[in-house]
């Protein structure tokens, strides 16, 4: 069942719930407009504070699908590739995962949609998701960074997903 078919509103309260995780609709530029309002020396630190928020709840999400029955890695990549575009995320393409991790691409990413032209990738809150999703995928901790922006001039944004590497002691 898709995102959409499980989105309940619920009018008496104002509410949109799936599996009873709150959603709500608010415009790209709006959201992405709060950074235009800070200095941008302070712009990466609010990108970053959007990726750790991101991966905290965004990981709610993500369990609820694999109780849905996206029980595997390769599942829940697949659920949530079919979820991101039902949200307003763009157009999610994973790569198969393998010991190595793996990558994916965004088609119309709405936070470069709503952010625009920038000197640094704006895509952290895909980047959080990935940190949840990834570690779910492959078992263990991951890093997880955004290689190309469609905000820093490139046709897509792209991702890397890898296993994280422990510091020697």
């Amino acid at each position: 069942m898709s995102f959409l078919d499980r989105l309940t509103y619920d009018a008496e309260n104002g509410a949109h719930l799936d599996s009873g995780i709150r959603y709500m609709m608010i415009r790209p530029d709006a959201f992405m407009g709060i950074l235009h309002e800070l200095p941008e020396e302070d712009r990466p630190r609010v990108l970053e504070a959007m990726a750790r928020s991101i991966t905290t709840q965004g990981a709610k999400s993500a369990q609820a699908y694999q109780k849905m029955g996206a029980a595997d890695g390769a599942a829940l990549l697949v659920v949530i590739a079919s979820t991101a575009p039902e949200l307003g995320w763009g157009i999610w393409s994973f790569s198969e995962p393998d010991a190595d991790g793996f990558t994916l691409e965004v088609r119309n990413s709405p936070f470069v949609a709503g952010y625009g032209d920038a000197p640094w990738p704006v895509c952290a809150p895909i980047c959080g998701m990935l940190v949840a999703v990834g570690k779910m995928v492959l078992g263990q901790a991951v890093s997880v960074s955004e290689t190309k922006c469609a905000a820093t001039g490139s046709e897509t944004c792209h991702f890397a997903i890898r296993p994280q590497v422990e510091a020697a002691v």
